[in-house]
């Protein structure tokens, strides 16, 4: 559409969803990369009986190696199901292993290198998924943490441990579920707003096209009102008739039109259908062009009226129509030897330059101008998409 109300420039269906996927998602891989690295570091530091090298070191290469993993797909593709899932599976399995990890004394007090991937894991589910599926991994990793620690023979801190957890499931379950439910209110609102804008381009449509078939009217039907009026036309010649039967062929085609504006339609066979119906010897140069329909409409109308002009006015019988599209734009160009005329001096009443060809033209984005002396008048129409 050529002129429509611009709200939105979002064409998602659920653009504020959208977004909140994003950002959560780039969160989570920060921060899950952060945490990999700083658990990493400190269960390598923290390195003692029964924990051996020969476990630690291959356990911790493999976090490692998935926290790039996870950090670099969250941060490029959000966060998948496959990536959760992953999480959930190699986060469960090091609880269980906490025995053969995790130092004794460490193990004992209850703050391991495990037990902060265990609070980001729990996070990451929540980002990703809605609150039952949420609450239903955390508690996977959860019970995993608590049998890791019985276990190794720390029930009593597993338990603190594991009640910590599901406070900490529930509360970011909840969150997640606000935030999503704050993204599906935002992307009812944006929806609305959509509607409205779709609304208004249509008003604003209808009403350029009353303003267009007013042109129309006046531009060809009630000029020659005018003409007959004024006594310029007998109304027993035969031209009158063959003028008012070709008006009333355009006001029927105009009635039953039901071409959408936003196809693409042969802007040379308007222009040519044009020139058959003229009361002239047209010479033409028309090179295959596609517009808009409206283009092609405000087009066809503009040089329907130039040509009636020279009928009336020019004092000739000729003309000449050209048809380019050079320049970065569509070029028409309606050229007469006639007599010429004073541009400043056509009375105030007489609209057909004015609204049938430059507002015509203006309409749908495009430009009109007239020059005239005493060789003869040109115009030049020109519209680029």
């Amino acid at each position: 559409m050529a002129h429509g109300v611009r709200l939105l420039g979002s064409t998602s269906r659920a653009p504020a969803r959208a977004a909140l996927n994003r950002v959560t998602a780039r969160c989570a891989a920060v921060m899950r990369g952060v945490i990999g690295v700083v658990s990493s570091v400190a269960g390598l530091l923290s390195i003692g009986p029964p924990v051996t090298p020969a476990w630690l070191l291959p356990v911790v290469g493999a976090v490692l190696a998935w926290t790039t993993v996870f950090s670099l797909t969250a941060w490029r593709h959000g966060l998948t199901v496959w990536l959760i899932s992953g999480e959930i599976l190699l986060v469960s399995g090091l609880c269980l292993a906490q025995g053969q990890v995790v130092a004794g004394a460490v193990l004992a007090g209850g703050s391991s290198w495990v037990a902060g991937l265990v609070t980001m894991t729990i996070v990451a589910i929540s980002l990703a998924w809605p609150p039952p599926a949420a609450v239903l991994g955390g508690l996977v990793v959860t019970v995993a943490h608590l049998v890791g620690a019985q276990s190794a023979g720390a029930a009593d801190d597993g338990l603190t441990g594991a009640v910590i957890n599901v406070v900490q499931v529930v509360a970011t379950a909840a969150l997640g579920g606000l935030l999503r439910n704050a993204s599906a209110k935002a992307d009812i609102l944006l929806a609305q707003l959509r509607d409205f804008e779709r609304r208004a381009t249509v008003e604003q449509e209808r009403r350029t096209d009353e303003r267009a078939q007013n042109s129309r009217m006046h531009g060809s039907f009630l000029a020659t009102l005018m003409v007959v009026g004024a006594g310029g036309i007998p109304a027993s010649t035969p031209m009158l008739r063959t003028t008012a039967t070709a008006h009333l062929a355009e006001l029927e085609r105009i009635a039953q039109s039901t071409e959408p504006e936003a196809e693409l339609v042969a802007l040379d066979e308007r222009v040519r259908a044009v020139i058959d119906r003229a009361q002239l010897t047209v010479a033409r140069r028309l090179a295959p062009v596609t517009v808009p329909w409206r283009v092609a409409e405000a087009f066809a109308e503009a040089v329907a009226e130039a040509l009636a002009n020279v009928h009336r006015h020019a004092g000739t019988d000729s003309a000449e129509v050209r048809l380019s599209d050079a320049e970065g734009g569509v070029w028409v160009e309606v050229v007469d030897r006639g007599v010429g005329f004073d541009h400043a001096a056509v009375p105030d009443h007489r609209y057909g330059l004015r609204v049938s060809i430059v507002d015509r033209l203006a309409a749908v984005g495009g430009t009109a101008t007239v020059a005239s002396g005493a060789d003869g008048t040109r115009i030049a129409l020109r519209w680029s998409p």
